[in-house]
Parts: structure tokens; sequence; C-alpha cells
């Protein structure tokens, strides 16, 4: 629009072409441009913070698909789990590659040979059917004097505790040798030195405890052979089901 001025002019040239208009015009595309600029702007960026957080998959609970909450071996199952996810040695102590809880989630709760009814009875354990004679505990003392400040003896532990659901304390008190290869009541009884042997000593002193507190089957489970002795030679030399 042409300026008005506060009076008239003795000559009025014609009026100047507006250049509003033309600039009006020109500045539209370069708005538009903008505008369309911060819509795909914030569309990117929403997706793109939607890409970037991903929702996390569940992880799944081992043992899980041997029944329900609401059954027995799945109340089992679930008190187990939660043993295993509150004592820190079993998530804390780690032996060639395992902990104790991924070791049992892996070789006892996810296992197809380790039969629901196995699992339900090793609640029912006493600590009186797992504990070592003040004599067994005297021998192990003498050979391993620091036997329950070793990692893999507190690994066994977390292992059976959560099984049982015996308190780690008391257990440890109670049986000394778990996690020491070989026998108490043999010449052959020390700490291993190699996690290789730690980790199979740890699970077979498991397995082979459990049997001699009337769980049976436990060994040929994890092993492929029920016998305490040729269960032990399997373990040694890195066999297993697991």
């Amino acid at each position: 629009m042409s300026r008005i001025d506060s009076r008239p002019r003795a000559i009025s040239n014609p009026a100047a072409p507006t250049r509003a208009q033309p600039e009006a015009a020109a500045q539209q595309p370069a708005n538009v441009a903008r505008a369309t600029a911060v819509g795909h702007t914030q569309v990117n960026s929403f997706e793109g913070a939607t890409k970037a957080r991903p929702a996390a998959a569940a992880q799944p609970i081992p043992g899980a698909w041997r029944g329900g909450p609401d059954t027995e071996v799945g109340k089992a199952v679930r008190s187990i789990v939660s043993r295993l996810q509150s004592n820190p040695d079993a998530n804390n102590i780690t032996i060639k590659g395992d902990t104790a809880a991924s070791l049992f989630s892996r070789a006892i709760l996810d296992s197809k040979h380790v039969t629901n009814e196995q699992l339900i009875a090793m609640a029912n354990v006493p600590l009186e059917a797992l504990a070592s004679d003040e004599k067994t505990k005297a021998k192990v003392y003498k050979k391993v004097p620091n036997v329950r400040d070793l990692p893999v003896h507190k690994f066994t532990v977390a292992m059976m505790s959560a099984a049982t659901g015996i308190d780690p304390q008391k257990l440890s008190e109670a049986v000394p040798d778990l996690g020491l290869t070989g026998a108490p009541n043999t010449p052959l009884l020390y700490a291993a030195k190699g996690e290789g042997m730690q980790r199979s000593t740890a699970l077979h002193d498991f397995t082979d405890y459990l049997r001699g507190a009337g769980i049976k089957g436990l060994n040929k489970a994890v092993w492929g052979v029920e016998n305490r002795v040729l269960s032990a030679i399997v373990s040694a030399v890195g066999g297993g089901r697991y």
C-alpha cells in the first residue's frame, strides 16, 4: 500500500507499484519451506526417539515351562529363582563363565532330564540329611582350613541353599566339604585350582549330596550315570548334560 501523508501534495505522481504483495509472495515459499522442514524434523525426531528406545523383551524365567505359577512345580521354581536372585553369592561369584544362578538354571531348572518331582522334593530335604559328621568336618578343616572362605564353596552352597531353602550360613557350617574335589573319607580331598574342575565339582557335589539325601536319579539326570564314583569321573573329564 502507498503511504498516506498528513496532507495532499500539489503534484501527485502515479502510485508506485506495491511491493508488499511480491514480498509476501516471495516470503510465502520460504515460510512454507521452514514450516515443512520443522514438521519433518519433528516427525523424524519422534520416529528416531521411538526407534532409539525399543521396548525391552521380557526375559524368560528359568524353568517356567515346567508349569504355571499356581502349580506345585511352578511354585517350587519361583521359590528357587527368588532365592537365587536374593543371594549375592549366587550372582557375584563367577567360575568358568558361570554364576551359581546361571549354572543352576541351565543344568537343573531348564534340564529336560531333571523331573518336576525331583525339583519339588529338593525343597523337602532337611539340613540333617546333608550335614557332615564331626569326624568328617575335622578332616576337612585339617586339609583345607580356609574352605568356607573359598569362592567354590560359597558357589556350591548358593546352589544347594536355593534348591532346598536351607539358610546358606547354616548349610556352610554343617557341610564345609561342599565344593572340595574328592571325598573327605579318602586321601583325595583338595581345593581345585582350575576353574573348569571347580565348576564341575560344585555341580557334582550338588547332585551327589542330594542323591545321598534321598533324591534318586539326579546324578543320572546331569551326568548320565547314577553311580557316585562314575558320575564323579564324568564330571572330572568335563562331561555332563548341561
